[in-house]
């Protein structure tokens, strides 16, 4: 609450000071203003503020002299200094140049106030340098620190600027001074303050110096101002290169030159300037060497002795190559293309050596007038990215977003995509989720569906760093189906493999459920003819199957997964370490697989142990071919010597079949093993013939036929086998058709029906009646089950069957 009332109590404030301040000012009905951030003017005679143009919401600044300040002032005094203000800010607007600085909006003046609005600016120089006079809020001066390089340049441009007013605007500036030197927020040096300027097109005007006689608000001081002017009433262009030394001197030392007050001290100043002109100032070690002699002929009494504004271009200390390459930057615009893509290459490769406010306020807006030539993009899109890395993300979204956004978007020249890639993590390092939806994922879409492969392996070798600002929903819905369409439409192993690659680094990204269903689902789709397609196959398969959070479930990976791998395992071209890697992890998805059925089906350790147990038991006993075959269906889970259980029974021999069951009961049984894995079958005793026949031919008939009466093996009783030995059964033969009837007999033993030849008469070992001649029989109608001695009973009996085959 503290907080809030402060907060509150500040806003309040400055409302109630703005608003006494700007009382009836017509400025006010244009531009909101804001906040108080510096001085300006000899004697710091304007305030500052931040303000923004209501109608385009353009930011501006807002100079205003307050008249309260002529208080003490006569009439006559006052009316005096306004004139001077006046004049000055009505030359300023006239005046059109880069160094020169640019009103927005002329000026305004009421009762108490005159002010106009100018572009944004930061503060003036004196303010920068520590002289914060008038300045109510010091605060946002100290964050602004002047580089070495800053000053260097900033020289440069007011000798440039001065060097316009003289040859061609045909002035004299007459009031240069750290007050009259304004800083806009590109950091630009600007000349302010011509209320006293001087015209060199009327040199039979007089040059007044009253103004340094009589010391009255806002006028020139006189340790700025040449001595030819004060003493001689002289004026001329090395008038403004005196007073520029005084200003090089004082930014380098951080001091005023000591010289008296010629208005109240008219020997002594004389005395002053003739000893700084022949000793120099004491602190003139803090000046660069190679400017130190230069500022030295500057301070010269004698106009003629000082050097011209073309000559101190030409020093040493500003043909540095870093000044040079800035000044050649804001004339670069209206030259051809092979000279400015020259240039461009050179900056790339010193730019990174500018101090960042140069590169974010100087540099860029430059490089962004180049957006409306394409040819021109891929230069200056490198120096932009550089410029990218060293901000921070306000001032990103602030200075660089909404020029890169348009840029993204375009197909051509290819070379823009290729570097938006190539510097990629600057982008993302600076840009908001939000913005990284808005600008960045386009851009990754439209790479996927290039046709370069450069640029779609570059692209999917990046795309892992950015899903990590993406939502998951967008990765499943835009970035996933995108991959996999480049995948299956690519005929490169290259890209194929970076695809997959792609997909396995998503794991950690997305849902589990995304996983299976939408990437591992796709990987049997997928052409793996080569290795490393199948490696990276593989690869994606384990990364699923081992990262926490998301696993393959058995069933996918026994209906899915496991058919994909094997037939990977034959293909050519695979090494021995490709292969047990494969092999590998075939074994560990069994082995879940294995694991978790086993544990659903009720597996445990005391089980296996019983059945390894009952296979050593088995393995000591003599075996013959009837008990092999016997153990091989009984480790299938088919119980007893009937291997066909329920699918044979039939419900009309459901007598005899209890008989015969109590009877096997009493026969010895092999030790079978038990499988846990699957349960046995209950045993069955009756044989159910009536099912659909099987269409033979007659020469599978007669092999068949031929086949049963050479197989020959000891004799099976009705009763059950001999010696209790395990019933054997060849393969089941639904039925031999030997014409148009199938097989009938009574309960004697004896067939009913077309006589058989001698050759297949069958006779039974225990009751020694023949079977008789065996003739197919039209199924009937079920008789009556009651009767024993029924002769129309149309099914045999299982022991007269089972004896058939084994003879």
């Amino acid at each position: 609450m503290d907080a809030i009332n402060k907060i509150y109590s500040s806003v309040s404030q400055t409302v109630s000071t703005l608003s006494s301040v700007f009382l009836g000012n017509p400025l006010t009905k244009e531009y909101d203003i804001a906040e108080h951030i510096g001085s300006a003017g000899t004697e710091f005679v304007w305030k500052i503020y931040t303000g923004c143009k209501r109608s385009t919401k353009e930011a501006a600044s807002i100079f205003v002299f307050d008249k309260k300040q002529l208080e003490l002032f006569t009439k006559d005094e006052r009316e005096e200094i306004c004139e001077n203000i006046r004049r000055g800010v009505v030359q300023l607007t006239k005046i059109r140049h880069p160094q020169v600085l640019t009103v927005q909006h002329a000026m305004e003046e009421s009762r108490d106030t005159i002010a106009f609005a100018t572009e944004p600016v930061v503060a003036s120089l004196a303010n920068l340098l520590g002289n914060t006079t008038n300045v109510a809020n010091t605060g946002l001066l100290s964050d602004y620190k002047l580089s070495e390089f800053d000053t260097k340049f900033g020289v440069f441009e007011l000798i440039k600027g001065i060097q316009f007013l003289h040859d061609d605007a045909q002035l004299v500036h007459r009031n240069i001074c750290t007050e009259n030197i304004i800083i806009n927020k590109q950091g630009v040096w600007k000349l302010f303050g011509f209320g006293f300027c001087w015209s060199k097109r009327t040199p039979s005007a007089p040059v007044s110096n009253h103004y340094f006689k009589s010391r009255l608000l806002g006028n020139p001081a006189s340790k700025w101002t040449a001595p030819e002017v004060i003493l001689e009433n002289s004026c001329n262009d090395s008038t403004d290169i005196y007073s520029l030394g005084i200003l090089i001197y004082t930014i380098y030392s951080r001091e005023n030159i000591p010289s008296p007050d010629a208005s109240s001290d008219l020997y002594g100043y004389k005395q002053s300037v003739t000893k700084l002109s022949n000793q120099g100032p004491p602190k003139m070690n803090a000046i660069p060497e190679s400017l130190r002699t230069e500022v030295k002929k500057m301070l010269s009494v004698n106009p003629q002795a000082r050097p011209t504004l073309q000559s101190l271009i030409q020093i040493s200390y500003f043909c540095d190559s870093y000044v040079q390459c800035l000044d050649n930057l804001e004339t670069l615009f209206p030259k051809d293309n092979l000279e400015k893509s020259e240039f461009y290459k050179r900056l790339a490769q010193i730019i990174g050596e500018f101090p960042h406010r140069v590169r974010l306020y100087r540099i860029l807006p430059s490089l962004v007038k180049e957006f409306v030539n394409c040819s021109m993009i891929p230069f200056v899109l490198t120096n932009i990215l550089t410029i990218t890395a060293s901000c921070t993300r306000a001032e990103y979204m602030q200075h660089i977003s909404s020029h890169l956004r348009p840029v993204m978007l375009l197909d051509e020249p290819v070379q823009i995509m290729l570097i938006f890639f190539q510097n990629l993590d600057v982008l993302l390092k600076v840009c908001p989720s939000d913005e990284i939806r808005v600008s960045v994922l386009p851009l990754v879409y439209k790479a996927l569906e290039s046709k370069s492969q450069q640029i779609q392996e570059l692209c999917l070798s990046i795309i892992p760093s950015v899903v990590t600002h993406l939502d998951k929903s967008t990765i499943k819905s835009g970035l996933v189906p995108r991959i996999k369409t480049l995948c299956s439409g690519t005929n490169l192993v290259s890209v194929r493999v970076k695809c997959l690659l792609c997909l396995g680094q998503l794991a950690t990204k997305i849902e589990k459920w995304v996983m299976i269903d939408d990437i591992v689902s796709y990987l049997p789709s997928v052409n793996c003819r080569e290795p490393a397609v199948i490696m990276a196959i593989v690869g994606v398969y384990k990364i699923s199957f081992t990262t926490d959070g998301l696993g393959i479930p058995k069933d996918v990976l026994a209906c899915k997964v496991l058919p994909h791998l094997f037939p990977m395992t034959i293909v050519n071209g695979l090494t021995l370490q490709q292969f047990n890697a494969i092999i590998a992890l075939i074994k560990e998805f069994t082995r879940k697989i294995e694991d978790e059925q086993g544990d659903k089906l009720g597996q445990t350790k005391a089980t296996v142990s019983a059945s390894a147990s009952s296979n050593s038991l088995q393995d000591k006993q003599p075996t013959s071919p009837q008990s092999d075959l016997n153990q091989t269906f009984g480790s299938l889970g088919f119980g007893g010597a009937d291997l066909y259980g329920d699918f044979m029974q039939s419900p009309s021999t459901t007598n005899q079949s209890t008989m015969q069951q109590q009877q096997q009961r009493t026969a010895p049984k092999p030790i079978q093993p038990q499988i846990p894995q699957l349960k046995p079958l209950q045993p069955q005793t009756t044989l159910n013939w009536n099912v659909p026949p099987v269409a033979t031919t007659a020469k599978e008939n007669s092999n068949k036929l031929n086949l049963f009466t050479q197989q020959h093996s000891p004799a099976v009783s009705q009763n059950g086998p001999k010696n209790g030995g395990p019933l054997v059964l060849p393969q089941p033969a639904i039925s031999v058709p030997m014409g148009s009837n199938m097989w009938m007999s009574n309960n004697n033993g004896s067939l009913i029906g077309q006589p058989m030849p001698k050759k297949l008469e069958i006779t039974s070992p225990t009751n020694s009646k023949p079977y008789g001649q065996l003739q197919p029989l039209i199924p009937t109608p079920s008789q009556n089950q009651s009767s024993s001695k029924s002769s129309s009973s149309a099914m045999l009996s299982k022991e007269d069957i089972m004896e058939f085959l084994q003879k």
